[in-house]
């Protein structure tokens, strides 16, 4: 052993007497039948063993020095180790005899006799795990070398265990020629020196193991060619031989102790490295020992490059080693990449010498000019393209090849093709040249583009017609309207037509049928204008037609001759028969020089008219109309909706709620406001009614509903306060709100109980089902649902029947004038009965004084909310103060 191995014995060795030590001064305490040895000398058989055993350069001199030492110590004449054999014991040569002579016959019938376990000394320690003792040997039946022990005079024996990682690997028996009582502290500094020895034999083992496995590989590795690679059953770098040194540009001291995937580029490590533990778990299942595969390397200087792997596995002293062959495949990998390119491609691939005759043609043109390949090797290159491009195509050969010297960049122009059948087709032609050891190579890349410009047709007509009916599209439409519009003197009329309650078609019957009657529409509309007119649908369910030439009273005409045709039409789905009307949009004009956006607001604007006239009839545009000048207005307003939401130029008051048993506020109501142009503040009233009408309020409602849970997350409202958020009507059922309330609620990590949506019981729901559904899906997650403005309309008991409610808001027309009005009083006392009865909390609105809030409470009335509690306040400012 080397002094590095002798330091870590003696630490061993120190360890061990301090633990036997206290065990021995433990047992003697306990006393025994027996006198024994002194813990102090005890403690110096430790230290003899570890002395000897360090000094021993193989396993069998270690456990040979250790049997001499025990024997010595004890003044025991005769010691033997056993090694373990699964179920049995085998003897060894490994002894201690103070007298060889004498105790000959002894040694000769132990080294012939096996014991299984359970039988004699070794067979008792492999079956009990532990140090054994028998006083007789002479006299104990189950020791099979009774009568030879006898006869050379042995009678007391104890033996003890070499155990190594778990497992028995040897057993040390001793004998003297008294019978002897058990010694327990003898017996358990021996089961230590047993142990202390096991884990010394283990690492000589491994050692042995590396020095093997290193000399195996070493012979051949050093002169290889291919870089051979050894790694220990963890896959970390041992060996490393010159070869791969070379291949790789690292030296051994640097991959020493790396895993293999070290030599790998770091995307593939980690799977490299699991599968090397499933080799080294399951070696014989493995599927890629002894087999080669072909994966990346990775050298010093980051380049990476392909190589073949053989991958080999053997297994020295207990221990698994890895081998691997690598071999540098990236020349003969290069080849093949470009044979393969060259005959795989998906074009054709041309080289051409200076006279510009064919040398070298792949497959690909074979398929597409239609000639074999033998023809088409020393034809002239001019013979692939039409009569009209030949000249050209040799020009540019010409000039690519001999002209430029071979050094010209590469070039590319459209030519036309020729098959042998004297086809012909539009071809993309790519030169380039090389100097060769034949002369300048031109190589040329055809391209059949016959499809691309098909393809390119097709986007033409794409990019001017709508995909679903085939009419122009509102890029071609305002393109037709600028040009015609633009020339002065001209005259006509744009219409803007809109089908009414199309949506109700998509819900009930399905986007499908939705596609089917806006193409029925487009249909009927060609068919009953004249050519002359531009018609277009301009999205969705909206036509445009311009009509040309056309004045106030013909534009008219035709609009009405578009309103009973969109009448008449049906489309059948079924036994049903679906039709639908219109709602129309007029502007005439002459040579006023109106712009387009003007001309198609002006006809928007009039189509609203129409649509908020009742619909199925057309409106023709007027300055000085008063429902054009309404529309306009609500347009405005939803302009500016719209640009207060891409701005966020909302912003939320917040009003206490009280609970009036205990006068502590408990909830908040947030409350919408918008911030004008010059900074004022909106009051909702303002804007919510063309919200729903333009369809913004469904985008206002997530916003709200957005913020609150934010609120809620960043500790802005007090610990168990609950926030409520009005919902519109339109967005009860909402198939995307309650995802994104999901997954806000999931981003945060809020309670949902602190949420409660209220519905207003006026607020038109269009599906009852699908605010149903909505309104439990939310519940289940937690969150809770009040009733708003309750009274104030005839759904309020339709709604309780249908919807999980868990607060009633009695409408503020009930609590106003609650101290004078015995009606309100009984209605106020019935609506907190029926609420009690099923499980719900009021909450009274509007509440303005004392005398009212504390007439609720006598009521039964769990909240009370008014500027009697507090006034609407910026949430911001609020959050601040609290």
């Amino acid at each position: 052993m080397d002094r590095t191995q002798r330091d870590a014995a003696r630490l061993a060795t120190v360890a061990a007497v301090v633990s036997v030590g206290a065990a021995v001064v433990s047992v003697a305490r306990r006393g025994k039948p027996e006198p024994a040895a002194p813990a102090s000398e005890l403690v110096g058989l430790i230290e003899r063993v570890a002395e000897a055993t360090s000094r021993a350069a193989s396993v069998d001199d270690a456990l040979r020095a250790c049997v001499e030492q025990v024997c010595r110590w004890t003044g025991w004449p005769v010691g033997h180790v056993y090694f373990a054999d699964a179920e049995r014991m085998l003897p060894s040569r490994l002894w201690y005899l103070s007298d060889p002579a004498r105790f000959a016959r002894f040694r000769e019938e132990t080294e012939r006799t096996a014991m299984q376990r359970g039988v004699g000394l070794p067979g008792r320690v492999l079956e009990s795990g532990r140090a054994e003792w028998i006083v007789d040997v002479t006299a104990d039946a189950n020791f099979p070398r009774h009568v030879c022990a006898g006869l050379v005079g042995l009678r007391g024996g104890f033996s003890f265990p070499i155990p190594i990682a778990g497992e028995m690997f040897a057993v040390i028996e001793c004998f003297s020629v008294d019978a002897v009582r058990p010694d327990d502290r003898l017996l358990e500094v021996a089961s230590h020196i047993g142990s202390q020895l096991g884990r010394m034999l283990a690492g000589m083992q491994t050692e042995q193991a590396l020095r093997e496995s290193e000399s195996r590989f070493r012979s051949v590795a050093e002169s290889a060619n291919d870089a051979i690679i050894a790694a220990d059953s963890q896959g970390r770098i041992i060996s490393f031989n010159p070869a791969a040194q070379r291949m790789f540009g690292f030296d051994g001291d640097t991959v020493a102790g790396q895993p293999l995937s070290f030599l790998m580029p770091e995307r593939f490590r980690p799977m490299h490295d699991a599968g090397l533990k499933r080799v080294a778990e399951r070696p014989d299942s493995s599927r890629i020992i002894g087999k080669t595969v072909e994966v990346v390397g990775l050298r010093a200087d980051g380049a990476e490059f392909p190589i073949e792997l053989s991958l080999s596995t053997w297994q020295t002293g207990g221990r698994r080693f890895f081998g691997g062959i690598i071999r540098d495949i990236a020349s003969r990998k290069e080849a093949e990449d470009q044979a393969r390119v060259l005959e795989t491609a998906p074009d054709p691939i041309v080289k051409v010498d200076a006279a510009r005759r064919i040398v070298l043609a792949n497959a690909r043109t074979e398929e597409l000019f239609g000639y074999l390949r033998s023809e088409l090797i020393g034809r002239p290159v001019e013979d692939l393209f039409a009569a009209h491009s030949s000249r050209r195509a040799a020009d540019r050969f010409h000039a690519v090849g001999v002209d430029a010297g071979g050094d010209a960049p590469e070039q590319a122009v459209e030519l036309i093709g020729v098959r042998k059948d004297g086809s012909e087709f539009p071809v993309d032609v790519t030169l380039s040249a090389a100097r060769g050891a034949d002369g300048i190579v031109v190589t040329s890349i055809l391209r059949d583009v016959t499809e691309r410009r098909r393809f390119e047709s097709q986007l033409r007509h794409l990019a001017d017609h709508d995909h679903l009916t085939a009419l122009f599209n509102r890029r071609r439409f305002e393109e037709e309207l600028a040009e015609y519009a633009a020339v002065r003197g001209r005259r006509g009329a744009v219409v803007l037509l809109d089908l009414d309650r199309f949506k109700y078609v998509n819900d009930f019957h399905g986007h499908t049928a939705g596609d089917e009657v806006v193409r029925m529409i487009g249909r009927a509309l060609t068919g009953v204008l004249a050519d002359t007119d531009v018609v277009a649908r301009l999205g969705g369910d909206e036509f445009a037609v311009l009509l040309k030439g056309a004045d106030r009273n013909e534009a008219t005409r035709v609009a009405d001759l578009i309103l009973n045709t969109v009448r008449a039409q049906e489309l059948a789905i079924g036994t049903l028969a679906v039709t639908t009307t219109a709602s129309i949009g007029v502007v005439p004009f002459n040579d006023s020089g109106s712009g387009v956006d003007e001309l198609l607001a002006g006809a928007d604007m009039a189509m609203y008219a129409a649509k908020e006239a009742g619909g199925d009839r057309c409106h023709v545009f007027d300055h000085d109309d008063e429902h054009v000048a309404d529309m306009q207005a609500r347009l405005a307003w939803a302009d500016r909706i719209r640009r207060a939401l891409d701005e966020d130029r909302f912003v939320l008051y917040w009003q206490p709620i009280i609970e009036l048993s205990t006068g502590a506020a408990t909830h908040h109501e947030l409350l919408l406001r918008m911030i004008g142009d010059d900074g004022e503040i909106i009051p909702p009233g303002a804007f919510i009614d063309t919200a729903e009408r333009f369809g913004l309020i469904g985008e206002i409602d997530r916003w709200v509903v957005t913020r609150a849970i934010h609120l809620l997350a960043d500790d802005n409202v007090e610990d168990g306060h609950r926030l409520e958020v009005n919902l519109s009507g339109k967005s009860v059922g909402d198939r995307e709100l309650p995802e994104l309330i999901e997954r806000e609620i999931a981003l945060t990590g809020i309670d949902p109980g602190r949420l409660v949506f209220e519905i207003t019981e006026t607020a038109a729901i269009a599906n009852m089902d699908l605010a149903r559904a909505f309104a439990e899906r939310l519940t289940r997650l937690g969150c809770r649902f009040a009733l708003d403005d309750f009274g104030a309309g005839f759904s309020s008991f339709y709604y309780l029947k249908h919807l999980p409610l868990d607060y009633l808001k009695i409408d503020g027309d009930f609590i106003r004038n609650l101290r004078g009005s015995p009606t309100d009083q009984l209605v106020v006392k019935s609506m907190v009965d029926i609420a009690r009865g099923m499980g719900m909390k009021t909450i009274a609105e509007f509440v303005e004084d004392g005398e009212t809030a504390a007439m609720l409470r006598e009521m039964g009335v769990d909240y009370s909310q008014g500027y009697f509690h507090g006034r609407p306040q910026p949430v911001l400012e609020v959050a601040e103060t609290l």
